[in-house]
């Protein structure tokens, strides 16, 4: 086994937690994250509920009608949609967050930013834009869309399913034309793309001629016996090395310090001390959405302080 395989193979993958442990997972990594941030990275999705845009029925260029929020009734333009959170990103909607510092870009002068803001599916409904004979502009907001009936978009080069309005299955909203790319030095003609240079391969007929297996695949080979030689037996069962005198007195040692160490509560001195240079502090800071971070930081519990209390009660 390569190290490479090994490491996938032990590696922690939230992604396929299930049931209890999905959702003791959740709020381990709520609790851990910064409150300023919980808003703009939910939680993501498993592999399995994820769909792509055109499943979805909302894809980049689309209008949207906003249901919740500051700009609630307003329409806007979908720049993104994001399946590992089933969110999109729109126009004209920003929020004030928290940057570190060590996620500056180049010209970044504060910690308070103006980010994109994400919004879920359930607070926008798609738009769509008509004219009329006279030229005025009116939109069309459904609340539900149905897919059905696909055809062949040559815009996107794929197959694509109709959308049409519930209830109202006589008004379709075509899908928005892509974003036109200029060629660049690199790029590749469609022709060129488009040119088969292969051919599909089916059991019928293997890649590989019958007479030439024996010579890939060795028919004597050791691996293929289900019995393990004593060499390999000592190999997987190696025994365990003896502890020397200097190694147990050390772990004796060690254990002795865990059992000896003891807390001792703060004095009402240092706790006077820590509250005024924490209100100096405090007091300083001029910008309503720092403070507003540092207050909901404060209602974040902490495991270690909990349990250090606890052990000072005892």
């Amino acid at each position: 086994m390569s190290w490479t395989v090994a490491r996938h193979r032990f590696k922690r993958d939230p992604e396929k937690y299930t049931g209890v442990l999905k959702e003791y997972w959740k709020k381990k990594v709520q609790g851990t994250s910064m409150p300023t941030f919980e808003n703009f990275t939910p939680y993501k999705l498993p592999k399995h509920e994820r769909k792509t845009d055109f499943q979805v029925g909302i894809t980049q260029g689309d209008l949207v009608y906003v249901t919740e929020g500051e700009k609630k009734g307003s329409i806007a333009k979908v720049y993104m949609y994001n399946p590992e959170y089933n969110h999109v990103m729109i126009s004209d909607h920003t929020e004030q967050r928290i940057l570190p510092k060590s996620r500056w870009t180049e010209g970044t002068t504060s910690h308070v930013i103006d980010m994109p803001k994400f919004m879920p599916l359930t607070s926008i409904k798609l738009a769509g834009k008509d004219k009329d004979e006279n030229g005025k502009v009116s939109y069309v907001v459904a609340d539900e869309v149905i897919l059905k009936d696909q055809y062949y978009d040559d815009r996107y080069k794929r197959w694509l399913p109709r959308r049409f309005v519930k209830h109202h299955e006589s008004v379709e909203i075509p899908w928005p034309a892509p974003e036109e790319v200029e060629d660049g030095e690199l790029s590749t003609k469609e022709s060129a793309a488009l040119e088969k240079t292969w051919e599909f391969q089916t059991i019928g007929q293997p890649p590989v001629p019958e007479d030439a297996l024996p010579e890939l695949r060795n028919p004597y080979s050791q691996y293929k016996k289900r019995t393990l030689t004593a060499l390999q037996a000592y190999k997987l069962n190696y025994p365990d090395m003896p502890l020397t005198k200097e190694q147990k007195i050390y772990l004796a040692k060690k254990q002795e310090q865990a059992s000896a160490k003891k807390l001792t509560p703060l004095s009402d001195e240092i706790k006077e001390f820590i509250g005024s240079k924490m209100a100096d502090h405090i007091n300083k800071i001029e910008s309503e959405a720092m403070l507003a971070h540092l207050e909901g930081l404060s209602k974040v519990p902490n495991p270690d302080f909990e349990k250090n209390m606890a052990e000072l009660q005892q």
